[in-house]
């Protein structure tokens, strides 16, 4: 009989891990608590819900990067996307696969040699039981807010809430963060507002809006009129099984983002990892998880499994992040993905260095043409394997 897999979420993460294990001959349920698939790319006018996406959003990363293995987007698209072409690819990518809609996943707990997983829908409470847990419901859902405790006098929200420019005409507007949705945010707000105020250490563009002031600090605390700088949670789960430390930054103990420590041959975690090219990693990091759970790769002692969380910790502090940035990988993607590789005694993709390739070109074209480098296009060569940069 074929082990049972659970998979938590429809997003992206939660369809690689549906497809992979289905093609490995297991047999497979995923549980999604809204009544689509695509997770954080489903649009939606309510805020304080699942999606981040906002109106006229276009991908940070092009669709060369994003796609998953074989299946590439449409050709006629251009290279930087809508959420609406996102969204029908994901649509696309998951026909066919078992997905329970609107059934919401209230507790996973040992039981045995198995783990229980209650669900809720509109009939009532089910009980399942299966021999693997994929928890796939991604870090964009809960907004993480450092700054919501404050007395600001204006309207303050997370950039999960953002939806349109046009609901900010002559506002003065101060963004906290310049990473890619806080640029492309303030970019957006340039046609609208009066004044724009970005606030990051990240905040060195060369060229930006003349309504666009940056101011390379941290902000420290939100105060009643403006900024003072300075100059996930996984409710299913108990405490006795998975921990979130650092104002839910930290999901602990899991060894290289992906395996529950005390767990590694049925408890996944699918899309942890911040700054990241997403897609291909999902698949990257199903792929040993799904080695480790049916025995295609040997699973490291438990000293090295436990001992990964510190190691980690101790890492990131050589690269100058704090313990909240524990997740982050951002240039050590490339090393990191040869590394699950290998652990997961699978052969890499060779169109990953291709996908490396691009992402460090886009990231010098940030930096210096962070107003224009959506424009570009690229076009593959026949093998994959070289690309030509078109601009429009």
């Amino acid at each position: 009989m074929p082990k049972r897999v659970c998979v938590i979420g429809a997003g992206a993460a939660g369809l690689a891990a549906a497809k992979h294990s289905i093609a490995k001959g297991l047999e497979v349920e995923v549980f999604e608590q809204t009544n689509s698939v695509g997770g954080t790319w489903v649009y939606s006018e309510q805020t304080g819900c699942h999606s981040s996406m906002y109106q006229d959003l276009k991908t940070n990363l092009p669709k060369e990067v994003m796609q998953f293995r074989d299946v590439p987007f449409r050709a006629d698209l251009p290279s930087f996307l809508t959420h609406e072409d996102v969204l029908e690819y994901l649509q696309e990518f998951s026909r066919g696969l078992p997905i329970n809609f609107n059934q919401t996943v209230e507790s996973v707990e040992r039981s045995g040699d198995k783990w229980k997983v209650t669900t809720h829908h509109g009939t009532g409470i089910s009980e399942q039981l299966f021999d693997i847990v994929f928890v796939c419901n991604g870090h964009y859902f809960e907004p993480n807010n450092p700054y919501k405790e404050n007395n600001f006098e204006g309207t303050l929200i997370h950039s999960h809430d953002y939806r349109r420019a046009k609901d900010y005409v002559d506002k003065e507007v101060i963004v906290i963060g310049a990473g890619p949705s806080g640029i492309d945010i303030a970019l957006q707000l340039s046609a609208t507002a009066r004044k724009i105020t970005l606030i990051s250490r990240k905040a060195t563009y060369p060229t930006l809006p003349d309504n666009i002031t940056q101011i390379s600090q941290h902000v420290k605390k939100v105060l009643a009129e403006g900024c003072e700088t300075d100059d996930g949670t996984y409710p299913f789960l108990n405490d006795d099984v998975l921990r979130v430390k650092e104002n839910n930054q930290l999901v602990s103990p899991i060894f290289e983002h992906v395996v529950h420590a005390e767990y590694p041959d049925s408890l996944f975690f699918i899309g942890l990892n911040l700054v990241t090219i997403t897609f291909p990693l999902f698949e990257y990091q199903v792929k040993m998880a799904l080695a480790f759970a049916t025995g295609g790769a040997e699973i490291p002692d438990r000293k090295v499994l436990i001992d990964y969380e510190r190691n980690q910790i101790e890492h990131q502090k050589t690269r100058g992040l704090e313990t909240r940035f524990y997740h982050l990988l951002q240039s050590e993607q490339w090393e990191y993905l040869a590394r699950i590789a290998r652990l997961g005694n699978f052969d890499e993709w060779p169109y990953m260095k291709t996908i490396e390739n691009i992402t460090q070109y886009l990231h010098e074209q940030r930096k210096s043409n962070v107003i224009g480098y959506k424009n570009i296009n690229f076009k593959l060569s026949e093998d994959g394997m070289d690309y030509e940069v078109v601009r429009c």
